[in-house]
């Protein structure tokens, strides 16, 4: 992603990407304490070793087998891939899952919806996270980002 011309022929349109965060994440502060228990356990397990560099709590929600309660979609930005979960109350269904970098190469964020659309791989059940435009885009620099 870099600066383009305007359809419209104005001046270029800023579609540069932050750089990607090279120094990762404590996991014992900041975001990880937003997360949950339950969340904190699981981004865990879908972390392993690899270093975290961003973790994001999103405005979307899936079905995690309550009936009136839906789990919040956290995402991770991990060395070499995307972890996405969510959780229910009490230990009922989880959503886990991690994606190479690899598999994400066509993902976008849309301004006009608020979401991050993962492309061509996508996560199970869910079209697209809502996040605000400065998490959106640090992802994407972390999914874009080569070493």
């Amino acid at each position: 992603m870099t600066a383009s011309k305007s359809a419209h022929g104005g001046g270029p349109v800023a579609t540069e990407l932050p750089p990607a965060h090279r120094e990762p994440l404590d996991r014992t502060g900041g975001a990880w304490l937003r997360m949950g228990y339950r969340e904190r356990f699981l981004a865990d397990q879908l972390a392993g070793a690899r270093d975290v560099f961003v973790v994001a709590r999103t405005r979307t929600k899936v079905d995690v087998g309550s009936w009136f309660l839906r789990g919040r979609v956290w995402v991770l930005a991990l060395s070499d891939s995307l972890a996405v979960l969510a959780c229910g109350p009490a230990g009922l269904r989880l959503h886990a899952e991690r994606i190479p970098y690899e598999k994400l190469r066509r993902s976008r964020y849309n301004h006009v919806t608020g979401e991050l659309a993962l492309a061509p791989a996508g996560v199970e059940g869910i079209r697209g996270f809502r996040v605000d435009p400065v998490t959106a885009y640090q992802i994407l620099a972390q999914i874009y980002h080569e070493d």
